[in-house]
């Protein structure tokens, strides 16, 4: 982002980006833990009008699969299933959230995530099918081989997890990959092996689930709330 504040910091029509995603998980669902590590204080000083989040921190910025696991405990035991959402996705629509949710449960999933199509899939994590259209694993761009790269259908970083099966594939995480990080991505292969293939909610609306990693996508995501075509910003509680 060419700037010495933390990613989720920076603001889309004066707002901070997290406080985007957070309004989304909390129009969803009642339990929601924030995970902060970089500039911690910082985040939390502009969640304080949302006096119902948890939090858990990340000491070590160790990849997203460390990140859910330093969340994990602050989910209530009650809990069955975990959402997960990235603080620097802001345009994701409650309803596809929603959907995701209805999607899992209905299929009485280990493991649904949120994929869509693009032709320009570069940094995002591809998905790898098998011959009946079952995702068999997750390749980051960074670990991706030639033809693995050319693959449209891509991971957006929003699931919806059986608890039970997300402590195990947790706990089987390794680093043995390009950037030496515990991936979150790595699960849905677990579930695979364990014959409970992820479920797939395909989005054809792409915008919503662009992540913000640049200057430019900063823009580009302010461009579309001006317009109200996605969502207008979030207002203090």
């Amino acid at each position: 982002m060419r700037s010495n504040r933390a990613k989720v910091l920076h603001e889309i029509v004066g707002v901070p980006m997290i406080r985007y995603v957070v309004e989304t998980a909390l129009s969803v669902m009642n339990d929601v833990v924030v995970v902060i590590g970089h500039q911690a204080e910082g985040v939390r000083k502009v969640l304080e009008p949302y006096p119902m989040l948890r939090f858990a921190v990340q000491e070590e910025q160790l990849g997203t699969g460390h990140a859910v696991t330093c969340a994990m405990p602050q989910v209530p035991a009650r809990i069955q299933d975990v959402v997960v959402l990235c603080g620097d996705t802001p345009l994701i629509k409650p309803t596809t959230v929603r959907s995701l949710i209805d999607k899992h449960g209905a299929r009485e999933s280990y493991l649904s995530l949120v994929t869509t199509t693009l032709t320009e899939p570069s940094g995002y994590g591809r998905i790898v099918l098998d011959a009946q259209g079952n995702p068999i694993r997750i390749v980051e761009e960074a670990d991706a081989s030639e033809s693995e790269k050319k693959i449209g259908l891509v991971n957006t970083g929003t699931y919806c997890i059986k608890k039970d099966f997300l402590k195990r594939a947790l706990a089987g995480l390794k680093s043995d990959n390009a950037q030496d990080e515990l991936y979150l991505t790595d699960v849905v292969e677990g579930a695979y092996q364990e014959g409970k293939p992820a479920a797939l909610l395909e989005v054809a609306d792409t915008v919503q689930v662009i992540g913000v990693n640049t200057r430019e996508e900063l823009a580009r995501a302010e461009g579309f709330v001006l317009s109200k075509r996605y969502r207008s910003s979030p207002k203090s509680p």
